[in-house]
C-alpha cells in the first residue's frame, strides 16, 4: 500500500461506522482533503487525542481506495487553547468553515497554510474576532477576491465611506450600494478595522483594539463577503450567533 506525508491542519470531523472517523484535513503539501481515522473513537487508540479539531501536525497516510487512511500523526501544535474557551472556539470553527467552504480540494496553496497557522496562533492569544476577520480578509485577498477598500467595486470611484456591500465586492459609493439589498453601514470603526486588515501582517494584527460592537460588525462583514462568493451561508456563523446568545 502506498503511504505519503502531509504536514496538516484538523479543520473537521464526523463519525463513520461504529469506531471510525473522516477528517477534513488542509495540507501544506496537497491543500484540501479528507482521510479515514480507523477505530479512533475506541479508548484504545493511540491516535485519538492526536486528532482534535485545529491540530497542527505531521500525518503519514496510506492510499485507500474511497478515502486514505491515516496512520501515523506527530503533533506539532494541538492549539489546545482554542477547545478550552467557547469564544475562541467559535471563532476557531468560523476559521475552519471558511477554509473549507473556499478553498478548493486538492489544490496545493502553501501560502493559504501559512496564513491558517499564522491565524490560529491569533485565534489563541489575541482577540479572536479580530483575528478570524484577518483570516477571512487575507484568505479572500490570496484565493483572488480581496475587498475593494478605497474604490467603488461597480464605477471605481474613490470610496472613504463605510457603505459595505458583499454582492458588488466591498465599500461602494452610495449610488452603486442600492443595487445590493445587503448593503450595509459598518460605522467608522469598523470601516477603518476593516480596510486596515485587508492589508496588515499578523504583527501589525496583534496590536490592534477596537470595541466589542466594532468587532461585531467586523465578523459580521467578513462573513456576509464569504457567503455572497460561497453562494451558500457558513454553518460556523449559525454557532457564533448562538453563543452571542
Amino acid at each position: 500500500m502506498a503511504v505519503y506525508k502531509a504536514e496538516g491542519v484538523v479543520l473537521g470531523r464526523h463519525s463513520l461506522g461504529e469506531a471510525d472517523r473522516v477528517l477534513d484535513l488542509f495540507t501544506r503539501e496537497f491543500g484540501r482533503l479528507r482521510a479515514k481515522a480507523k477505530a479512533v473513537r475506541r479508548t484504545t487508540s493511540r491516535l485519538a487525542g492526536k486528532l482534535e479539531p485545529f491540530s497542527h501536525a505531521h500525518f503519514l497516510l496510506a492510499r485507500g481506495r474511497a478515502l486514505d487512511v491515516v496512520t501515523q500523526v506527530e503533533v506539532v501544535d494541538s492549539h489546545t487553547g482554542l477547545r478550552e474557551d467557547l469564544n475562541r472556539l467559535g471563532y476557531a470553527w468560523l476559521v475552519a468553515d471558511l477554509t473549507l467552504q473556499l478553498v478548493p480540494e486538492a489544490e496545493p496553496h502553501p501560502p493559504v497554510f501559512g496564513l491558517l497557522l499564522a491565524g490560529l496562533e491569533l485565534l489563541q492569544h489575541h482577540d479572536p474576532a479580530v483575528a478570524a476577520s484577518w483570516y477571512g480578509l487575507r484568505l479572500f485577498g490570496e484565493l483572488g477576491y480581496r475587498p475593494s477598500h478605497d474604490r467603488c467595486p461597480s464605477c471605481g470611484a474613490p470610496v472613504r465611506g463605510d457603505l459595505w456591500s458583499p454582492l458588488l465586492g466591498g465599500f461602494c459609493c452610495a449610488r452603486c450600494g442600492e443595487g445590493d439589498l445587503r448593503h450595509v453601514r459598518l460605522g467608522g470603526e469598523a470601516a477603518g478595522a476593516l480596510r486596515f486588515l485587508v492589508q496588515a501582517s499578523a504583527e501589525e494584527v496583534a496590536r490592534l483594539r477596537v470595541s466589542g460592537r466594532a468587532a461585531a460588525r467586523l465578523v459580521a462583514a467578513v462573513v456576509s463577503y464569504a457567503e455572497a462568493r460561497a453562494d451558500r451561508p457558513l454553518r460556523a456563523a449559525r454557532v457564533l450567533q448562538a453563543l452571542e446568545r
